[in-house]
């Protein structure tokens, strides 16, 4: 299927079209050129990763690639799982980019007020389909405020639990067996019950009909049905 392909791939043009482009999205720097140049100018994830890898970047370099995947994916006009699907790639392969995806999300999660509405709804799906698949931990959740969410907030975490509650049944229960978990940062269980609560069964009472069982099925195993 289409899924994981560049909507314009290597066909997409020339490298120096490319670099123009990067100049236009405003990434500066040499580093950030050329990772842009290997992700753009790829056919397919999998074509994505190989040539990041002989990019030779330095551990502390792969931040930039991470923050550059971010900005690409926000940037586009709709969702492309093309990124998700690197990032899982990425974060299988060495530890530093989990760690720079922790903190570059952390960051977009401050950003949020300031982010339009595509770039939020296109992250937030890039984060659920991470966490679906075990590239990130659900520790990554554990720095979000859920009693006091912006306006901006609260539509980017509607927009990633809708995509959780869309998903596989076995792959929510295996996030929900994570946010359950012992280790789970403190707090971190009940703050998305609260957030279920107050936000995602108004929304799927109103528009998201088709989400009520897998959302009922959440809040029991959190334990969110007691008030």
């Amino acid at each position: 299927g289409g899924a994981g392909r560049r909507a314009g791939g290597a066909a997409a043009g020339s490298e120096s079209r490319l670099l123009s482009l990067a100049s236009e999205q405003r990434l500066s720097t040499d580093v950030r050129k050329s990772i842009f140049v290997a992700i753009m100018g790829a056919d397919d994830y999998v074509h994505a990763s190989e040539r990041l890898g002989k990019l030779g970047l330095k551990r502390a370099q792969r931040a930039e690639v991470v923050r550059v995947l971010l900005h690409c994916c926000g940037a586009e006009a709709g969702y492309n799982a093309f990124y998700a699907l690197l990032a899982a790639r990425l974060c299988a392969s060495h530890r530093e980019y989990r760690f720079a995806f922790h903190f570059a999300l952390w960051d977009a999660f401050k950003a949020l007020d300031e982010a339009p509405l595509h770039r939020a709804a296109n992250t937030a799906k890039m984060l659920a389909a991470l966490l679906l698949r075990a590239a990130l931990p659900v520790d990554v959740l554990k720095v979000v405020r859920w009693h006091d969410l912006t306006e901006r907030a609260r539509f980017f975490w509607q927009v990633c639990f809708c995509e959780l509650l869309a998903a596989p049944e076995a792959e929510l229960g295996r996030l929900v067996v994570a946010l359950c978990a012992p280790e789970a940062a403190e707090g971190l269980r009940d703050g998305v019950c609260v957030f279920a609560k107050r936000e995602l069964e108004p929304l799927v009472r109103k528009t998201r009909r088709d989400l009520a069982t897998p959302l009922a099925r959440l809040m029991r195993d959190l334990g969110a049905g007691v008030s």
